[in-house]
């Protein structure tokens, strides 16, 4: 079987359906239910007429859809494409314009954007809107995202090539956003040597070989729990926080507050029994230290669960470092540094 996210994924689903796989607010879906939603939005978005290597943007905060699409994208060979939910008209509409994006899903609270530039992208065929409490029905043709995934039986399995494109654009900090493309084969293979290792296991060099180790890492009760505090729209909240506990039978939770809260950080650990965090340096570590002072209403947190967190992004310094572990002192912490266009580099 090819190397690709949505082989392995369809492989975890079928071997531990009912295990978490994505959890937003009080809404956890098993991996049968990731499975089949994001079969759904691959159906609906062959349905509309979208095709291997259709550009599917993503306007959206953290939650259970932005993983279901981008996964539904997978499945029907269409390419992903990470909008800034900060972007506003113009640099939306370049963004768009610039990755020939034929579809964009995105949260109704950002709905006066996309309507301000929908006429200008005469490319896009196809706005899915997700509600999230925003005005709806801004974008004029716009298909509420859970009609859109009910309103279509799953796509069957197909074969997909490790030559398809997986692509992350750039914040655009050497000019204009940049789409920065891989093959799906090695970054699929690279990503997953990185969360086996979390559980003490050797990763597997063949898509088959995983879901056999996932059933013995959820059977185990080891299974990865991972919050990635980071926005998914950028490199450090995907890579890090969703794509490597993914690979490895993973369950992702995303936080509910748009900017960082470190008490729901820590309240969601101590609830789900998060074992991973994703955070961005000293700008998260830092009221992450503060909130563990605090405490919550009952007490100190329950950070017993809690084996990593790693940071991507920017600068984490040792002094803030060593206030996280005389905090937390059985937790390790990863310092990675990398860059869209290169590879990473990492520090245990």
């Amino acid at each position: 079987m090819e190397m690709h996210f949505a082989n392995v994924w369809e492989t975890i689903a079928d071997t531990v359906p009912d295990a978490p796989a994505i959890t937003h607010a009080d809404v956890t879906r098993t991996w049968q239910e990731f499975d089949e939603r994001a079969a759904r939005f691959a159906a609906a978005l062959v349905a509309s007429g979208l095709q291997p290597n259709s550009k599917v943007g993503q306007y959206l905060y953290n939650g259970n859809e932005y993983l279901e699409a981008q996964y539904g994208t997978m499945k029907m060979r269409g390419v992903t494409v990470n909008v800034n939910y900060r972007y506003l008209d113009d640099e939306l509409w370049y963004l768009l314009d610039n990755a020939d994006a034929e579809a964009l899903v995105f949260h109704s609270s950002l709905g006066d954007r996309v309507a301000r530039v929908a006429a200008r992208l005469p490319g896009v065929r196809l706005w899915v809107e997700v509600d999230d409490g925003g005005p709806t029905g801004q974008v004029e043709g716009s298909v509420a995202y859970d009609d859109f995934v009910a309103a279509h039986d799953p796509m069957a399995r197909i074969a997909r090539a490790e030559d398809d494109i997986y692509m992350l654009y750039t914040g655009g900090t050497t000019g204009m956003p940049k789409g920065v493309m891989y093959a799906m084969g090695g970054l699929t293979e690279g990503f997953l040597q990185g969360g086996f290792p979390l559980v003490g296991m050797e990763p597997p060099s063949r898509v088959e070989d995983v879901g056999p180790l996932a059933r013995q890492i959820v059977d185990e009760g080891r299974q990865i729990v991972s919050i990635p505090c980071a926005p998914l729209m950028h490199g450090t909240g995907m890579w890090l926080g969703g794509f490597i506990p993914h690979l490895a039978g993973g369950h992702v939770v995303t936080l509910t507050s748009r900017s960082l809260d470190a008490h729901e950080v820590l309240a969601t650990t101590e609830r789900q029994r998060v074992t991973m965090l994703t955070i961005v340096g000293d700008s998260f570590a830092k009221p992450i230290v503060r909130a563990l002072d605090d405490g919550g209403p009952d007490g100190p947190y329950d950070t017993s669960s809690l084996a990593l967190i790693g940071s991507s992004g920017v600068m984490w310094t040792s002094e803030v470092k060593e206030q996280i572990l005389d905090r937390i002192p059985h937790v390790a912490l990863l310092d990675a540094i990398a860059s869209t266009e290169g590879s990473m580099g990492s520090q245990l």
